[in-house]
């Protein structure tokens, strides 16, 4: 009994022993060749499974400065799919996550301005069950709803649809889910043809607006929109197609939309979203047509935010006659584009400015745009105490800090500021 006892002590001495050698060898590996590892063999969205598992790639990831994050937002997951990086999570990783993180009702409260009602460290059901239906994975949906007993939500069917998967609608079918609008726009987004025509043959079928068209649109799914079109009665349409169009630079889809008898319809802000996504060519395709599709001053300021100059001067030259708005310096400094800004202001006559250029600078917290602006000859105009709030409230200690530090006698009302701040809101279009 002794000898056998001395052995599996010693065995476990060995054992203890080749562990911390491993662990060492582990700790010697330079954090670039564990990048290396990484990148090569694992998904954005299993980094943080793994840094919640293996303590040594954890500390290498935070020396590297890099997040870990599972990103179950759809523009994320979309933007993966169609580069063809996400791989499907096994029904295994769905129960890791379940006994790990803290489960709660609902969904992942969205971000805004005034903060976000994210509870951190926990996992929300209907981000699961609808991540579930965007692999397409009869399976783990099953197990979530049949066996975890969580519910469906009014969003399923649009990831459903994402997704592609007839046997998940199928399924969703069978489980007595009623497919609302966001399906179809879900498949359309997706260029899921087969997806979106088995849905209309529902009865009754699935409906349908104007969303199906612009995220078709928006994709560059010229098919889908053809078929979606042909339909009787067709699949409504409006400027959001044109626009969606426009942003992502799809200039065959837009030449088709406005080929059609009658022509899917523009406007302002058709023109506004090639500047942004920085698509020259399709301006210039937009402002040669007869009419030319109109623009306005929000052309000029979401260029200068996306940091577009060859489409500002583009701009300028075809509009001399125009005013400068101040929206421009504003989308400029909003984007943090200090050499726009400083060709905005060098131009004859410069762009106007105002506090909410300085404001628009602060939320961004880009530093350096607001030294610029208050060390020009004269200076930005500003609201001190509001810029001062406004980057405390949005977290950019550096600004406050440097804030801090400024003695200026010409501080704008707090009136004043939240004026400006407003008059460059007011032309945005966060709605679609």
């Amino acid at each position: 009994m002794t000898g056998g006892a001395d052995s599996s002590s010693s065995a476990a001495k060995r054992a203890k022993v080749e562990a911390a050698n491993r662990d060492e060898l582990l700790r010697k590996l330079p954090a670039e060749l564990w990048q290396k590892i990484v990148d090569e063999n694992v998904q954005q969205n299993d980094l943080f499974a793994l840094a919640m598992t293996c303590r040594f790639f954890r500390e290498k990831q935070k020396d590297l400065g890099k997040k870990m994050v599972t990103d179950l937002n759809t523009d994320h997951l979309f933007e993966l799919q169609e580069s063809g990086e996400v791989a499907s999570h096994t029904l295994g990783w769905f129960q890791w996550v379940c006994d790990t993180f803290e489960i709660l009702p609902g969904f992942e409260a969205p971000v805004s301005r005034f903060g976000s009602k994210r509870v951190k460290g926990a996992v929300y059901k209907g981000d699961l069950v609808n991540y579930a239906a965007f692999q397409g994975s009869v399976e783990i949906l099953r197990w979530l709803v049949e066996e975890k007993g969580w519910e469906t939500n009014w969003r399923t069917g649009e990831w459903a649809g994402m997704s592609g998967s007839i046997e998940v609608l199928e399924y969703l079918k069978e489980r007595g889910y009623e497919f609302n609008v966001m399906a179809c726009a879900g498949a359309a987004r997706g260029g899921h043809l087969k997806a979106l025509k088995w849905l209309r043959a529902q009865d009754p079928p699935c409906p349908w607006d104007e969303r199906t068209c612009a995220l078709a649109a928006k994709g560059g799914h010229l098919g889908v929109l053809k078929w979606s079109r042909s339909q009787d009665p067709p699949c409504p349409w409006g400027g959001e197609t044109c626009g969606r169009a426009a942003r992502e630079g799809r200039l065959d889809v837009l030449q088709w939309l406005r080929s059609q008898d009658p022509p899917c319809p523009w406007g302002e802000w058709t023109c506004s979203e090639a500047a942004g996504g920085g698509h020259l060519d399709v301006l210039k395709f937009l402002r040669s047509e007869d009419p030319p599709c109109p623009w306005d001053e929000m052309t000029f300021a979401n260029a200068a935010e996306g940091g577009h100059l060859d489409v500002l001067k583009f701009l300028r030259d075809q509009d001399l006659l125009r005013p400068w708005s101040e929206s421009t310096c504003f989308g400029a400094a909003r984007g943090g584009n200090l050499e726009v800004l400083k060709w905005a202001r060098s131009q004859d006559p410069p762009s106007h400015w105002s506090a909410g250029t300085c404001h628009e600078a602060v939320r961004g917290g880009h530093l350096e745009v607001l030294k610029w602006l208050r060390a020009e000859e004269p200076p930005c105009p500003w609201s001190r105490n509001g810029c001062r709030f406004d980057a405390s409230y949005s977290g950019h200690h550096h600004v406050v800090n440097w804030i801090d530090q400024q003695e200026d006698e010409s501080d704008l009302e707090y009136s004043d500021w939240e004026y400006s701040d407003r008059s460059y809101d007011s032309y945005s279009d966060e709605s679609l």
